[in-house]
């Protein structure tokens, strides 16, 4: 306001100056004056209405410099020289002193540069967060690597089972497990967990719900005791925190599978290269949620070559299109191809996952699960099989298998002679129809009780067709022939709905 009022004064000066000249020249020239013909008077009028006129000019000049052309300039050094983080409000105290564009100039910049601090300082606000979130997710994954399983001691029942997990954290973190270990050399524990949430907490609480429930079975406490003391230890937390998990326990000797499901989502089993079905069973309330829960056990007998799968609720529901989640059928649907039914257990689950991927589409849609594949793999001395490439090259692998069938059932080689060789013909004629590139051809040789009989299945995809006969049944060839003529009976029976399999069984009866 000093600057202002300095500007009055000198502004009145000016005006007044130049209205005295103007007067005093208007004077001279006027025609009462003009009378007097005077040369004198008309050039004292014509100077002093140009030093009016110039004292006009001149103050206009000092106008546009002092009030708008300076005061602007000094703007600008200050923009200049402002850097951020330093007091915006300087700005209005500079602008307060200043002409009415000036300041209007000034409270703009202000406005403008206050916005865009507000906008820094939120951006600094969601960086942070976003780098603690991001820390925190990273350190919740971590404690849930630190919570699978380590490689299994080299055990002689090693050989009976094959076992392998998969743990598939999503963006917003996943406190999820799979783990299998020993209890004893003749006895495997699986289990599979999950804690709601993705933080530190629930990662720690999911470590500590799962140590407990190893240290338990490994006091020799049986599923159903250890299931209620893990439930009672984890309510006595007072979270209230629940806990959902699948422990099973695999006798390797004889394929006795005991588990209690306690909150997790419903396994699939397939029974020797069949098609994955839901085991329907009773699922329990989740551990550390209530009180008293009475677990009761569920019992299975697995023979060789049947597989469960053992997977946490993410993968279930994995959103798809219209509403629709990966459970409803697209699940079963996946794993019941039969291109993919005879793969190794970890590259099931592997294409498990990239099928689900696909199906859900959106990066920021899915959902964090865990996955696990139980193959029991020791064969009845009765009953077992072997799956080869279908290429003539395995023919071998074909009758050593066969070889080590009969031997384990004290068949005689003389006895074992005539199956050995249908066997083999069956095989290359297998091969010989098969047009799918990689498939392959599952040999189940059976035994019975009295060694009197040999059951030999062979599964393949072969077209619905026998490799036995041709389109008006007659043998293909003189492989096929003979096989019709010394086998005691041969049947065919062509791939079911939703299977690609074909499935040739012949019965040969034992000499004595």
């Amino acid at each position: 306001m000093k600057n202002k009022t300095g500007w009055m004064k000198w502004r009145f000066l000016w005006l007044g100056t130049a209205a005295v000249l103007t007067a005093l020249g208007a004077a001279a020239l006027s025609p009462p004056l003009q009378r007097l013909d005077s040369a004198a008077l008309w050039q004292w009028g014509g100077i002093t209405l140009l030093m009016a006129a110039l004292a006009i000019l001149a103050g206009s000049l000092w106008r546009l410099y002092a009030g708008l052309y300076r005061p602007l300039e000094h703007l600008r050094r200050a923009l200049a020289d402002w850097q951020e983080g330093d007091d915006l409000d300087k700005l209005l105290l500079y602008e307060a002193g200043q002409s009415d564009e000036v300041a209007a100039a000034a409270r703009g910049i202000y406005a403008r540069l206050s916005s865009v601090d507000r906008r820094l300082e939120q951006a600094r606000t969601d960086t942070r967060r976003q780098v603690d979130r991001a820390v925190r997710q990273e350190l919740a994954d971590e404690i849930g690597r630190s919570a699978l399983p380590q490689v299994l001691p080299d055990y002689p029942s090693r050989e009976n089972f094959a076992v392998c997990g998969l743990r598939s954290p999503d963006s917003d973190g996943c406190c999820c497990f799979y783990d299998y270990f020993y209890i004893d050399p003749g006895l495997l524990c699986v289990s599979i967990g999950q804690v709601p949430g993705g933080g530190v907490p629930e990662a720690l609480y999911m470590v500590v719900a799962q140590t407990t429930v190893r240290s338990r079975l490994r006091q020799g406490r049986s599923l159903a005791e250890t299931m209620a003391d893990v439930n009672a230890q984890l309510y006595d937390l007072g979270g209230q925190q629940p806990f959902n998990a699948l422990v099973g326990t695999l006798n390797t000797a004889d394929g006795r599978f005991h588990y209690i499901n306690a909150g997790q989502a419903l396994p699939l089993l397939m029974r020797n290269e069949g098609r994955y079905e839901w085991l329907e069973a009773p699922v329990y309330a989740p551990l550390g949620m209530n009180e008293n829960v009475s677990y009761r056990t569920m019992d299975l007998r697995l023979k060789q070559g049947d597989r469960l799968l053992f997977h946490t609720s993410g993968l279930s529901q994995t959103p798809g299109e219209q509403g629709r989640v990966y459970g409803e059928q697209e699940l079963r649907a996946t794993l019941n191809l039969s291109a993919h039914r005879g793969l190794e257990p970890e590259n099931v689950l592997s294409f498990l996952q990239t099928e689900a991927a696909a199906f859900c589409r959106r990066e920021q849609d899915r959902l964090g699960y865990a996955a696990l594949l139980l193959e029991f793999q020791k064969g009845d001395k009765e009953l077992a099989h072997c799956e080869v490439p279908g290429q003539p090259a395995y023919a071998g692998e074909v009758a050593a298998f066969l070889k080590k069938q009969f031997a384990d059932n004290a068949i005689s080689q003389r006895s074992r002679a005539r199956a050995a060789v249908i066997v083999d013909e069956i095989f290359a004629l297998c091969c010989r129809r098969i047009q799918t590139a990689g498939s392959t051809v599952m040999v189940e040789c059976g035994i019975a009780p009295d060694a009197q009989m040999v059951n030999i299945r062979v599964t393949a995809v072969l077209g619905g067709m026998s490799p036995l006969e041709d389109e008006e049944g007659c043998p293909t060839g003189e492989a096929a022939a003979f096989v019709l003529n010394q086998a005691d009976y041969v049947t065919f029976k062509a791939a079911e709905e939703g299977s690609e399999r074909d499935t040739l069984t012949v019965v040969c009866f034992l000499e004595p």
